[in-house]
């Protein structure tokens, strides 16, 4: 499991730090549950007008777009997508059959952390 930052870190509002935690802590536990990968990693960005979390693993992927009951699915990707539009982001997933997948929450910083 790797960690990086990047960026100059600023501090967050409370809720974008439970809900980045929450959606890395989610992610992570479908790469054990679910991928069978050898490697993981997270890396938190910080840019000019929003901070994105990134959780990649080189597992066994999936089709994001199969409806959950022909997946196997759980209820953790619709509440990541909660959580990001909760705070006016976006979450994108990446995957596919044999090629792993990829998480990533985008969350617009709140307009003083932006200087």
């Amino acid at each position: 499991m790797r960690f990086g930052v990047s960026g100059t870190p600023v501090e967050l509002p409370t809720p974008y730090e439970v809900a980045l935690l929450r959606v890395a802590q989610s992610a992570l536990a479908n790469t054990v549950r679910h991928a069978g990968a050898a490697r993981a990693g997270v890396t938190l960005s910080f840019m000019d007008t929003s901070v994105a979390l990134d959780v990649v693993d080189d597992g066994c992927g999936f089709d994001p777009m199969a409806p959950r009951a022909q997946t196997g699915g759980g209820f953790g990707l619709p509440a990541m997508r909660s959580r990001a539009r909760s705070l006016g982001g976006t979450l994108i997933v990446e995957s596919a059959p044999g090629q792993g997948t990829a998480v990533a929450i985008t969350l617009p910083l709140p307009a003083g952390d932006t200087a």
